[in-house]
């Protein structure tokens, strides 16, 4: 089976915070670096060949076949169907040891009975690991510290814990439960129950430490004296875990979460994966979420310096929002990618400068753990994986303060966007760096 790994480093930082609302943040111990074991490949985006499972294949057949049919034709093929995914109507098949995936669903395709068959692509975490050292939230300060102006924007709305975010990830430190524990600064963040689809089971804890940076960005317990804050605290967070502890998955069980977020109350979901090859199975999920009235908001890929290819889900630009990154100047991320696919911009570090000069290199901040997932510190990690849950969060506001629908929460994070590179949209940063205050103030301001 090819494997979709995700190598990873990060930087510690113990930090203490005073009261949220008071924007004053105190560095009370040294910097530590991590092992070199935990040193990564700063490639980690997407601009490999594709890579998919290769003893399966995803298939579908039309409408009105029944069941005696399909079981039939996949047995002429030799092949075992390992999953249903009832919502899409797809099946999981295992081909014959003696078939490439290429091949079996070339057959497939040529009887009558079937709708579509493709590869089973693997996605990988938009996480750029990258040299140490950092500092502080300069993502959620004003927008002349290259954030979104979170300390105007929650004077606005805090959130509503009715409305629920499905972080599509490695899953979260949210709970005790055998050797996992829950993260600390995540103890006053409310959680609904979620769903392991690595595991089939409903404990879809981190076991990678991904899953839970994301989390907190969106959602990190907030007003504590603990730690740093998250974006929509008092939103709800649904742990969908569709990334094994290597950060690897597959379109299949990505689509089976994004299927259960939706039929489970999600208004938001926020995914910080993907990979560079086009699917069927992946376009109808993400088609199911937009038309159920779910904002679905997608990392753009870390692939701009290995061929920028299109990352998907995100490029299913009419059902999703796809986000890019920027550094504390306002300047994409130079892993970022760009194309005709991006629709907004939002922080997402740079480790390798210090523009701010606080001390540290420039990435975001939040609580994870590095290899034990009950030993928690904070972390500075880059990528367009960590702008994207500020996008998420903020949709998650807007969601709370009575905007409705998914195209209507896209146009006011476009709308008042900050314009960045050429005038009105471009390739590189979309309709520009989201503008928190502003976007939640839109409809009110363009209905007076």
């Amino acid at each position: 089976m090819m494997r979709c790994v995700v190598s990873r480093a990060a930087v510690l930082v113990c930090l203490t915070a005073v009261p949220f609302f008071v924007p004053a943040w105190r560095v009370d111990a040294a910097v530590a670096i991590r092992p070199p074991a935990l040193s990564g490949d700063a490639g980690a985006g997407v601009s490999e060949s594709p890579k998919w499972r290769s003893d399966e294949i995803i298939i579908k057949f039309n409408e009105g076949v029944d069941a005696s049919t399909c079981d039939e034709v996949i047995k002429q093929h030799g092949c075992v169907c390992l999953q249903t995914c009832e919502p899409g109507k797809c099946h999981l098949l295992m081909i014959p040891d003696s078939q490439t995936p290429e091949d079996m669903a070339a057959d497939f395709l040529e009887h009558e009975s079937i709708e579509y068959a493709e590869l089973n692509y693997c996605v990988r975490l938009f996480f750029t690991p990258d040299d140490p050292y950092f500092a502080y939230q300069w993502n959620l300060h004003d927008a002349d510290a290259g954030g979104i102006d979170m300390e105007a924007a929650w004077s606005i709305e805090m959130g509503d814990p009715n409305v629920i975010v499905a972080v599509m990830d490695t899953g979260v430190a949210y709970e005790n439960y055998g050797a996992y524990k829950q993260a600390p600064d995540l103890a006053r963040t409310h959680f609904v129950p979620g769903y392991d689809f690595i595991n089939d089971d409903s404990h879809p804890n981190d076991d990678h430490g991904h899953g839970t940076h994301i989390a907190g960005t969106l959602s990190q317990s907030t007003d504590n004296t603990l730690g740093v804050a998250g974006i929509a605290f008092r939103c709800s967070i649904m742990p969908v875990k569709v990334m094994d502890a290597t950060g690897e998955g597959d379109y299949f069980d990505v689509s089976q979460g994004i299927y259960f977020a939706v039929r489970n109350g999600a208004k938001v979901i926020s995914i910080s994966l993907g990979a560079s090859s086009a699917s069927t199975t992946l376009r109808n999920a993400v088609a199911f979420a937009y038309q159920n009235g779910v904002t679905v908001v997608c990392a753009a890929g870390n692939d701009y310096e290995n061929g920028n290819a299109p990352s998907y889900p995100a490029a299913y630009d009419s059902y999703c929002i796809a986000v890019g990154a920027t550094r504390y100047d306002q300047q994409r991320a130079y892993y970022s990618n760009t194309g005709s696919y991006v629709d907004v911009v939002a922080p997402g570090g740079d480790m390798r400068v210090d523009q701010n000069q606080d001390g540290y290199p420039d990435g975001i901040v939040q609580q994870t753990f590095a290899l034990n997932p009950a030993d928690f510190s904070y972390y500075f990690l880059q990528g367009t994986s960590m702008a994207t849950p500020h996008v998420s969060g903020l949709a998650a506001l807007l969601i709370s303060h009575g905007v409705t629908e998914p195209d209507n929460v896209r146009k006011a994070l476009q709308q008042t966007a900050i314009d960045l590179g050429s005038a009105g949209w471009d390739r590189q940063y979309g309709w520009g760096l989201i503008d928190a205050p502003t976007a939640l103030k839109y409809f009110g301001a363009v209905g007076e």
